[in-house]
């Protein structure tokens, strides 16, 4: 029998870990529990607030090539009125100028000069 697969580990609530509240994704957007059979939920039951709130709010879950962004960069103020749907191409371009970058190219600006 191999690693993990004899059944009597403590799943759902009576694991430590458990957690039916917010949480932080690795990559910083906060995540809420919808639970597993949600359509916006991950597999664990989990999903982005931020998408959450944007489909609450009467709008169609962004289709393939599209996100949420936040307006103010703060990626925990998921208010409806912060976020706006923006395909990847232009949110990509927006924050390469933000980090100095040419929109076109990707490489690095001189100092003051402005695209």
């Amino acid at each position: 029998m191999g690693r993990g697969q004899h059944s009597n580990h403590l799943k759902g609530p009576k694991h430590r870990k458990w957690s039916d509240k917010k949480m932080v994704s690795t990559t910083g957007y906060i995540k809420v529990r919808v639970g597993k059979g949600h359509p916006l939920a991950d597999p664990n039951g989990y999903a982005y607030e931020h998408l959450v709130v944007w489909v609450a709010a009467g709008n169609q879950r962004p289709p393939a090539g599209w996100l949420i962004h936040h307006q103010n960069g703060n990626k925990h103020d998921n208010r409806i009125e912060n976020l706006v749907a923006i395909s990847r191409a232009d949110h990509n371009r927006e924050h390469l100028a933000e980090r100095g970058r040419c929109r076109m190219t990707g490489r690095l600006m001189p100092r003051g000069e402005v695209q």
